[in-house]
């Protein structure tokens, strides 16, 4: 017996409702302080239960962003200025009970700390403001749109169950800024 026609988008609608939360960047935001950018951004959802059990277990669990740095043209792709990466991965010590966090910024380590909760630990990975993470490069002169979009990766997934993927999220976007007409 088939089901009524009408019961299939509701079917449809609750099983998206009930599907897990994509993880995704937000709050993206860009500021200009001379020639450097420094960035702001969110990765909502991505701390889920596999997450936290990694950790516990002791095993390094991290998170790498992906900046660029785009010349904003209208009618047309925007076009690659720069490019920066920022991996955050922490570890468990079950002796100490505390949790080590490493930042790296282009395979270059910018800092190492501890973390005693887990919650600070969420905010430290997922959430990062005022990063120095881009230079505008010499060629671009002034008044040229700008924009900065981010994307996280997860790590290793699968699909069907056995082919193997990259997790990631989708770019996400800041706001167009312009550099100013008397830039150094």
């Amino acid at each position: 017996m088939r089901p009524p026609r009408r019961l299939l988008p509701l079917l449809a609608l609750l099983l998206a409702a009930a599907a897990p939360e994509r993880p995704a960047v937000t709050d993206v935001v860009a500021a200009l302080d001379g020639r450097e950018v420094r960035i702001g951004f969110r990765l909502a959802g991505a701390f889920d239960d596999a997450v936290r059990e990694r950790l516990q277990a002791g095993l390094p669990t991290g998170f790498t962003y992906e900046i660029e740095l785009l010349r904003d043209r209208k009618r047309w792709w925007d076009a690659g200025l720069a490019e920066a990466s920022l991996e955050v991965a922490a570890m468990y010590n079950a002796l100490s009970r505390d949790y080590l966090l490493n930042v790296k910024r282009d395979g270059r380590l910018v800092e190492s700390r501890t973390v005693r909760e887990l919650a600070d630990l969420e905010r430290a990975m997922t959430e990062v403001a005022g990063l120095a993470a881009l230079a505008v490069p010499e060629r671009v002169r002034g008044r040229q749109r700008l924009l900065v979009r981010v994307r996280a990766k997860l790590g290793a997934g699968t699909v069907l169950g056995f082919i193997p993927t990259e997790r990631e999220t989708a770019w996400a976007e800041s706001r167009k800024f312009r550099l100013p007409v008397d830039a150094p």
